[in-house]
């Protein structure tokens, strides 16, 4: 009876090992391929420059009281370590959305926009801004969140926030950046 029992012990172990498909767990990650993608996050600092284009036309802005428009496209300018130089020639932004809205007694206009840099390594990086300016005071706070790339930055995500944001004399806009983004690294 002892044979027996071991038998069918071996027999089952056999049969288990020399199966082809295991069941997966419910939650187990799907990869496409043999290489798995991994990401690391880095702490990124710089500055950020706008500059509004003029001869692109005007943005009606949403308002409270009399009409009021903005630049609707224009240039960005900068730097930030990781990701490196912003070309101001090649680097744009298309506002999407802006709103004059009342905040503790004063005019702030929230902006919205899609922005594409070019990057000096010849790579671009896709963000979305979303900006606040104080018309009285002039100060600048917001943040922008990255949305997508190309080269090492395909597939960049996260956030960077406006640190000591001003309007410039000649209309532009300049501010400190801070947060953080993750790269995927590829194998």
């Amino acid at each position: 009876m002892k044979r027996v029992f071991f038998l069918l012990i071996g027999i089952l172990i056999m049969c288990v090992a020399c199966q082809d498909d295991f069941v997966e767990p419910e939650n187990a990650p799907i990869n496409k391929s043999a290489k798995y993608e991994k990401t690391k996050t880095h702490h990124v600092k710089g500055w950020t420059q706008v500059i509004p284009d003029e001869a692109a036309g005007r943005f009606q802005c949403e308002t409270f009281g009399p009409p009021f428009d903005m630049c609707a496209a224009g240039w960005m300018a900068g730097h930030l370590n990781i990701i490196g130089k912003i070309i101001q020639e090649e680097s744009t932004y298309q506002k999407l959305y802006c709103e004059l809205q009342l905040i503790a007694g004063e005019p702030v206009v929230y902006n919205e926009v899609s922005t594409e840099l070019q990057l000096a390594t010849g790579e671009k990086v896709n963000v979305l801004g979303f900006v606040s300016i104080n018309t009285v005071t002039g100060a600048v706070s917001g943040h922008a969140d990255f949305v997508g790339g190309t080269g090492r930055f395909d597939g960049i995500t996260g956030t960077l926030q406006v640190v000591n944001g001003v309007v410039l004399p000649e209309g532009g806009l300049y501010w400190d950046t801070e947060g953080e983004i993750t790269l995927m690294i590829k194998d």
